[in-house]
């Protein structure tokens, strides 16, 4: 895929599953039009059955109502399942990506696994609570436009109640996001730390690490919890607030609509309907406020696994060439990390025929892993060229490429499965030549 598709890879992943967020926005509005079946049977059993004394009336009401309330549940539950399904979706286009792109970039420190596990944060807060918020906060318009039709009055106090509480709502998200996003990053480099410590659990032992490692951790992790309850408690006294004020401003608007009762230009049943109306339009302001926190991470989570995907796969096309007779050419072969300006490889050249053995030999940190990489082509020359049969290594298939190189690295660790999925590199219907191979190793037995 080339580097202007791979930036792109995300988005169209995400407008692949369109649709399941269009199913769900529709399915939300339907279901906020059922919210209305409360404030207006509020509305009806004040205006209508106490005033006429009618049984019948107000059993047809409430049937209707709990029909409603049944369809709402309904409705509720299918929205649920479909954002479900646009999370599996999105995992099936974008998971197996994520993972190649793992496999392809340098982890840089990081967790190996980390893009993965960014990526199920974001994915889970496609089937979470907050999503739902997200989906019912473009319909509280309809329920102030419904609170002007009861009377101006209480629509202008119900406008001002939102707009208020849309302010607290991106304060929280001004004095959060900083702290948030240090002690998630601070998080993310302790987590690195301690699998890498736990990978070298031999050494630590054995050099008495142990106590210095355990206060560097600590250290570390300090830092971390320390921004996390500094977010906390921004969020905590934010959420609070707002709470405050919803519930304020529900009740006050009570007052107001008793103001209008006892002045005869709405009925009772008008003003306990605004109430409840005003208190549902303002809850997904509410419950935004309070899952902010995962809503961030999910962000941040979703930004780190679109630069993977950007910067993972390599660009230029390849091909699947002949099978190599082995003549191995490398030429002015350099290699550079800009990042430590060191150069650990410098011009180096040499050819080989077929069936040719050579031996590289050197003090340690001299190169010949280094070296090693660039001939198996997992590693890119800053400058130079790696041939096989002539061909640059760039040009092969990382697939075909494979078929033909065999690479043992410093560190050996058998994949978690069968040992004939190891040799067999975890392909398909190779049960015979797996075998062979044995054989040929002399570990059949």
């Amino acid at each position: 895929m080339s580097l202007d598709n791979k930036s792109k890879i995300v988005r169209e992943a995400l407008g692949a599953c369109r649709r399941y967020f269009l199913f769900a926005a529709v399915f939300s509005l339907a279901i906020n039009l059922l919210y209305l079946a409360s404030p207006l049977y509020m509305l009806q059993i004040y205006d209508r059955v106490v005033t006429s004394g009618s049984e019948t009336t107000l059993v047809m009401l409430t049937l209707v109502l709990l029909a409603a309330f049944l369809a709402l549940a309904g409705l509720d539950l299918v929205r649920a399942a479909i954002l479900t399904r646009a999370s599996a979706r999105l995992d099936r286009l974008l998971s197996a990506r994520i993972l190649a792109a793992s496999v392809e970039t340098p982890s840089q420190g990081a967790s190996p696994s980390q893009p993965i596990r960014d990526f199920d944060t974001f994915r889970q807060v496609i089937t979470g609570s907050g999503i739902h918020a997200l989906f019912d906060l473009p319909w509280s318009p309809i329920y102030i436009g419904i609170i002007f039709l009861l009377h101006p009055w209480l629509g202008f106090f119900a406008l001002g109640s939102s707009l208020l509480l849309i302010a607290m709502a991106v304060l929280n998200e001004y004095i959060v996001r900083a702290p948030l996003k240090q002690a998630n990053d601070l998080a993310t480099a302790n987590y690195n730390f301690t699998e890498m410590s736990l990978r070298n659990a031999e050494v630590i032992r054995a050099m008495g690490m142990i106590d210095g490692l355990v206060r560097r951790w600590g250290r570390d992790r300090g830092l971390a919890l320390g921004q996390q309850g500094r977010a906390s408690d921004r969020a905590a006294v934010m959420s609070g607030l707002i709470r405050f004020l919803r519930l304020t401003m529900q009740s006050l608007i009570l007052g107001l609509g008793a103001y209008l009762v006892i002045e005869r230009q709405i009925t009772g049943g008008s003003m306990f309907a605004a109430s409840l109306l005003l208190g549902r339009g303002l809850q997904p302001v509410e419950q935004i406020v309070g899952l902010w926190r995962s809503l961030i991470l999910a962000r941040a989570a979703l930004g780190r696994v679109e630069r993977l995907l950007d910067g993972g796969a390599q660009g230029g096309r390849s091909f699947n060439l002949p099978k190599p007779s082995g003549k191995v050419a490398v030429e002015q072969l350099s290699f550079a990390i800009p990042s430590l300006q060191k150069v650990l490889l410098r011009d180096v050249s040499f050819r080989l025929e077929a069936g040719e053995a050579l031996g590289i030999v050197g003090p340690s940190g001299a190169g010949k892993s280094t070296l090693a990489r660039h001939l198996a082509g997992i590693m890119q020359p800053s400058r130079g060229t790696v041939r096989l049969d002539g061909a640059d290594m760039t040009q092969w298939g990382r697939e075909a490429l494979g078929d033909h190189i065999g690479y043992l690295p410093q560190d050996i660790e058998l994949f978690s499965d069968t040992v004939a999925a190891n040799i067999g590199r975890f392909k398909t219907d190779v049960d015979r030549e797996v075998i062979e191979a044995a054989r040929l190793a002399g570990v059949h037995e």
